[in-house]
């Protein structure tokens, strides 16, 4: 590397391209210039002439020639810190050719390869961080990163756009009587029985311990009070049969986007209202905003 630092160091040429040619053309056309520079100096200028004159221009032409094909030569390395920069910069996926044995193209495959490794993990990743690692529901991550500005989308489209908020009843006290374990089936039975009654197009987030809330994007008013009421009654029938002394119920409320909402909280505030209004009713219960 100490050769390549010091070459890199150099104001002139700047590019990695620029230096490689100075080096070739440093050991190959100066030894030749010198050559002719003395046979010049050693005979008849006039009769050098023309020998001078068909050499100068044979090494002004392979020059250009060798540089055309250098630059021709050096398109693979470009390609490939082009490729890196782009996908870093703006995350698009390469598309490098992989079809190559030598140095250059194994690094056109090796860039490929890395950065679709890269990008699987990534992906993994970023999915993970923003799931419930519990039930599988999403998280207040993904709700803060990708639901609110849903939200906002459909809002400034003038879109519909629907809101559950879900609370089991009484769960502290499963909790206190059977254990954590048993809650926490609970909450796995809940949030399954959720996924199972939404529509494929919805999306449910657990917001807290026993707490979830389902953003259903389009919905209108009576789309989102069908939602409430099957959601109440398919958790008070399935809950049953989870091996507890007790009925387990949920409540929700349920709300849809107003003009005058400024965002995501006005909408959010009105359904955690309508959920306590069904908790005060005496539980489960679903009770829709106007």
């Amino acid at each position: 590397m100490k050769f390549y630092s010091q070459m890199a160091s150099l104001k002139w040429p700047a590019s990695f391209q620029g230096k490689i040619f100075l080096v070739c053309f440093v050991s190959t056309h100066i030894p030749l210039l010198s050559l002719l520079a003395f046979f010049a100096v050693r005979s008849e200028v006039g009769g050098s002439l023309p020998v001078l004159a068909i050499a100068t221009l044979a090494t002004l032409l392979g020059t250009g020639l060798a540089f055309a094909a250098m630059a021709a030569m050096m398109e693979p390395i470009r390609r490939s810190s082009l490729a890196l920069s782009d996908y870093l910069e703006r995350g698009d996926f390469p598309d490098l050719p992989t079809g190559y044995g030598d140095e250059a193209g194994q690094l056109m495959t090796n860039v490929q390869r890395a950065v679709a490794t890269i990008d699987r993990q990534v992906g993994r990743l970023a999915d993970v961080a923003l799931t419930d690692d519990m039930t599988g529901a999403r998280n207040r991550r993904w709700l803060n990163a990708y639901g609110i500005p849903m939200f906002e989308d459909y809002k400034k489209a003038g879109k519909s756009f629907g809101l559950l908020v879900i609370d089991l009843d009484k769960f502290k006290a499963i909790n206190d009587t059977h254990g954590h374990t048993v809650g926490d089936q609970v909450i796995l039975a809940t949030a399954d029985i959720i996924r199972v009654n939404i529509r494929a197009t919805d999306h449910l987030v657990r917001t807290g311990g026993d707490e979830f809330c389902v953003l259903m994007p389009s919905a209108g008013g009576s789309d989102v009070a069908l939602a409430a009421e099957r959601l109440r009654k398919a958790a008070g029938q399935s809950l049953r049969g989870i091996g507890l002394d007790q009925t387990v119920t949920v409540s929700i409320g349920a709300a849809n986007l107003h003009r005058q909402d400024s965002g995501f909280l006005d909408t959010y505030r009105r359904a955690d209202a309508y959920l306590y209004k069904a908790k005060q009713d005496g539980r489960n219960m679903a009770a829709v905003a106007s």
